[in-house]
């Protein structure tokens, strides 16, 4: 009986939050749920022509959410989310934002669009075994290309129209659907891209962006993975030689890194014990292999902060604790990742910009070209089709950017957000020296946040400006000891 009280009174309010909303399709919205959030949230979607150029032809359904606001007056600009990736769903990551984007969420809507090729929006996505995969076979780059070409040829689906570009052209639909004249938009990692192209195409929709990690247009992605995953190592290493108790329990860091990765150039055996199957296994591991296993934890500091002595470990034989670092962050990103979107969007608009000064720079990190290799090796069966050259240029419009950047950050680090602000012509970038790949759930960052939007620019209604000093303050965490270790 109390139950079905609950439900009668939960669809009431999901029907005036829509009946709130101004255009027809906005009222026609669906009452549904997004894992992880209990707050009242509405369901919608819009038609788009696949092929921009032929909009009689093949149609595809953008799914997209809205958790209402929860003051009755609320503003008449909501923020649209951009995840990241390319590959994320924005409905998948809502959970994780909904903490930091409470304080906007109480008087402007949130909405999460699935980009085409993500989610429910046609997902660009293979079928996964159901059988846990041996370590061998989870960590086998031949054999995931292969899948992946074969994948190519079941999906109902074009990859060549999955491009950035295109996909903001349904972002706009979505907006115009809801009746809002003005959106606030939030992108993380390859959500900054996308956020900013829409600001590109559609500035005149366009009240504030914020950009958490910056992956611009002409970063060329694979390139840019080993140049800064190296200096993100670098650092890594000379913060723990900074750090007398880092340096005391792991001197030979730097070479400890530069050893592991030799013996992945002959191919290094390693034994070890599966974690799920408790099976025992025998496993070789090359420089593209090993290579991810260093990148992944870096971009958390937490994370980061046990790779000394997983380094330590490995470079007396045991990979177990950096394999287990490379599974925590590597699992969770698959869950919600639509492999043949990330490639159908970095082939197109990545590939094309390595230039061969850039596979020089590559030689030189401790990456190399492994990073590039792999998507080259990808990409030969993704289908592409040209990017508008206007695509690489900054947008020009004076709306208020905030850039977020995390110092210790392998993906987006700090020099992304520094060239991106430079092209910008109403842009701060704060760097949080500390943080690593996304900085809006940390610390004072969801204040920051909100704070900006609300005012709409970077002076609050009292005149009181955006201070990221805040953010600065965020120590490093400490290097990870084993218990019984020696040392101050």
């Amino acid at each position: 009986m109390l139950a079905t009280l609950l439900r009668q009174v939960s669809a009431g309010l999901l029907l005036a939050a829509a009946a709130a909303l101004a255009s027809p399709l906005a009222q026609a919205l669906e009452p549904c749920r997004l894992k992880g959030i209990e707050r009242a949230v509405l369901c919608g979607q819009v038609q788009v022509p696949e092929n921009p150029d032929t909009a009689q032809g093949r149609q595809i359904t953008i799914h997209f959410a809205v958790v209402p606001a929860v003051a009755k007056n609320k503003a008449p600009d909501p923020l649209f989310v951009f995840a990241g990736g390319p590959g994320q769903a924005a409905t998948k990551v809502a959970d994780k934002l909904q903490p930091a984007l409470a304080q906007l969420n109480a008087r402007r809507d949130l909405v999460f669009v699935d980009q085409r090729g993500t989610g429910r929006s046609n997902a660009l996505q293979c079928d996964r075994p159901r059988r846990v995969l041996t370590v061998s076979e989870s960590i086998d780059q031949v054999r995931a290309i292969s899948e992946l070409h074969a994948c190519v040829k079941t999906l109902d689906a074009d990859l060549a129209q999955y491009a950035t570009w295109i996909a903001m052209r349904d972002i706009d639909r979505v907006r115009a659907a809801l009746g809002a004249e003005k959106i606030n938009l939030w992108g993380g990692s390859y959500g900054t891209r996308a956020a900013l192209e829409y600001l590109r195409q559609y500035p005149q929709h366009v009240r504030s962006v914020v950009l958490d990690g910056v992956a611009p247009a002409a970063m060329a992605l694979p390139a840019s993975f080993a140049i800064d995953s190296d200096i993100a190592l670098k650092r890594m290493a000379e913060t723990c030689a900074r750090e007398a108790r880092c340096k005391a329990h792991f001197p030979t860091l730097t070479s400890d890194i530069d050893a592991v990765l030799a013996a992945a150039n002959k191919g290094t055996k390693v034994e070890l014990v599966h974690p799920i199957t408790g099976a025992d296994e025998v496993v070789t591991l090359d420089r593209t292999v090993l290579a991810g296993m260093l990148r992944s934890p870096l971009y958390v500091p937490q994370l980061a902060a046990l790779l000394p002595h997983a380094l330590s470990r490995a470079g007396q034989g045991d990979y177990a604790a950096l394999l287990s670092l490379y599974a925590a962050l590597s699992g969770s990103l698959e869950n919600n990742m639509a492999e043949l979107m990330h490639f159908a969007v970095i082939c197109a608009e990545d590939m094309g910009r390595v230039t061969p000064e850039l596979l020089a720079a590559n030689r030189k990190t401790r990456f190399g070209t492994s990073f590039y290799e792999l998507y080259e090796s990808a990409c030969r069966h993704i289908p592409t089709r040209p990017v508008p050259a206007a695509f690489y240029e900054p947008p020009s419009a004076s709306v208020p950017v905030l850039i977020l950047s995390g110092g210790a950050d392998p993906a987006t680090p700090p020099r992304h957000g520094e060239a991106v602000a430079k092209n910008l012509p109403n842009a701060m970038h704060i760097v949080a020296p500390n943080l690593g790949h996304g900085v809006t759930m940390h610390g004072c960052a969801p204040e920051l946040i909100s704070r900006f939007v609300r005012a709409g620019g970077f002076t609050d209604d009292k005149g009181k400006p955006l201070d990221g000093a805040c953010l600065q303050r965020i120590p490093p965490p400490y290097a990870y000891r084993p218990p019984g270790a020696s040392g101050r």
